[in-house]
């Protein structure tokens, strides 16, 4: 492949070698955005990653052959602990003199775009995935809606995961900046070899039969994703109909305001199947009829655009992230956030009408072909980041 030049712009001066380009997450797990992707991006940067240490931060460095850094970031608000993460950034900031910082994940993004700031990076990319504020209410809500206002403010340029964030921004008056979407959207697009039905072989799940009609979830188990409505509409659903299964992945992650009778359900309900969290999703995707993700937001529908590369049908709610991924009533339903009644009529309508689900995955399958094929997307995130770099952004 050519090599894309590399002009001489007004943010930094003539490169003789490839950019400094440093990602920065809080947590070393959300690295997962750029598995793959580091290998093009390698083709015409020299790459740094910037995390709390862990496993994956080691792995990644391993696997793709970049530099790693461990900086401890604490994802909750810590005064003390987040000036000293500051500190450390400013510091290793000052050694490498990087000529991008891509910032990534709330507080991953404030203390890496404020050292950049200060320590005069030529770029700072500020992406954002969601929204941290929505759903938050008082003084904590006014004080992220400030951290990303900052972030914003701060920031050279502004890129988005979907319209939906795009648009947020917009109505919340983050910034004046232009907000870019590369491609269709998505952080890392969908390996359509990987996540292909014809190709993977189905969980082997004690409680489910090959007559269940099978409902799947896969999430953080939290209130924002609609998992009290899920469990509501498909026990009210189990009443009148015998043979079908709720099929739940994911970690609980210590919401408090989960209800206590929700989480019982969940852990032992005979016909509610929980698998906690897995790495490898797609040998549970296999058994699914359909997937459900109610959820009150959504940066990006990741787990939408995964089920439906897999050919399932999909039940989503109209909020921005998660109505861009899925087509009504041709890739999957889009009902109201947080409205029962809706989900529990839709969940019963296709146990009714199974005849459509196929016609329904076939067009998931190659809706997502069309939007966010993932090596598609790798490019055009290289060259959009060339872009940038260049000076040429439109």
């Amino acid at each position: 492949m050519k090599r894309c030049k590399i002009w001489e712009n007004s943010k930094l001066k003539k490169l003789k070698s490839k950019p400094k380009f440093f990602i920065v997450t809080t947590v070393s797990d959300s690295l997962i955005f750029f598995k793959g992707q580091l290998n093009v991006l390698k083709e015409e940067f020299d790459i740094s990653l910037v995390c709390n240490p862990g496993n994956n931060l080691d792995e990644m460095t391993k696997e793709y052959k970049v530099k790693g850094y461990g900086i401890k970031m604490k994802r909750e608000i810590s005064l003390v602990n987040d000036c000293i993460s500051l500190i450390n950034l400013i510091f290793l900031f000052l050694k490498n003199k990087p000529d991008l910082v891509h910032a990534n994940t709330p507080k991953g993004s404030l203390l890496s775009i404020i050292a950049s700031w200060i320590t005069r990076v030529p770029v700072r990319v500020y992406y954002i995935h969601g929204l941290r504020y929505q759903g938050v209410t008082g003084n904590k809500r006014k004080l992220l809606v400030l951290m990303e206002k900052i972030t914003c403010f701060l920031a050279t340029d502004i890129l988005v995961v979907s319209n939906g964030v795009k648009e947020q921004v917009k109505i919340d008056k983050l910034t004046n900046k232009n907000i870019r979407l590369i491609w269709n959207g998505s952080i890392n697009g969908i390996d359509l070899d990987d996540f292909n039905s014809e190709e993977i072989k189905e969980a082997d799940v004690e409680g489910i039969s090959k007559d269940d009609f099978v409902f799947g979830f896969i999430g953080r188990l939290v209130k924002d994703k609609g998992i009290e409505e899920l469990i509501s509409a498909f026990l009210s659903l189990r009443e009148s109909i015998s043979n079908t299964k709720l099929l739940v992945l994911g970690n609980f992650e210590g919401d408090e305001t989960l209800n206590k009778k929700v989480i019982e359900n969940i852990k032992t309900h005979p016909d509610i199947i929980y698998q906690g969290f897995q790495k490898d999703i797609k040998p549970y995707l296999k058994l699914m009829d359909i997937f459900v993700l109610p959820s009150y937001r959504e940066g990006f529908g990741v787990a939408l655009a995964e089920a439906s590369a897999m050919k399932i049908p999909c039940i989503t709610t109209n909020v921005l992230g998660c109505s861009e991924v899925i087509i009504n009533e041709k890739t999957g339903y889009i009902i109201p956030s947080r409205d029962y009644e809706s989900l529990f009529q839709v969940m019963k309508c296709v146990t009714q009408n199974k005849e459509n689900l196929k016609t329904m995955g076939e067009a998931g399958r190659k809706n997502v072909q069309k939007k966010y094929e993932q090596k598609q997307l790798w490019e055009k995130s290289k060259e959009e980041y060339l872009k940038i770099i260049s000076g040429k952004n439109v």
